[in-house]
């Protein structure tokens, strides 16, 4: 009886073997597709590569005097 159950052992152990081979190589040839992350990032980088997200000079001056002095 331990016969089998290490013949059985040996199998499973094959049988993962084989299953992770197959895992890595659909990996290797399958395209990745883009997150939602990385669909948003690219969606934003198109955008302010046409558009100036620098502050209004008004704006940030009224910022600067709401915030006061303050060391970081």
């Amino acid at each position: 009886m331990k016969q089998t159950v290490t013949i059985e052992t040996e199998n499973v152990a094959i049988l993962q073997l084989l299953r992770n081979l197959a895992a890595m190589s659909l990996v290797k040839f399958v395209p990745e597709t883009p997150s939602q992350d990385d669909l948003l990032l690219a969606r934003l980088n198109e955008v302010y590569s046409r558009e100036d997200s620098s502050l209004d000079p008004s704006l940030m001056m009224a910022q600067i005097e709401a915030i006061g002095e303050e060391n970081w």
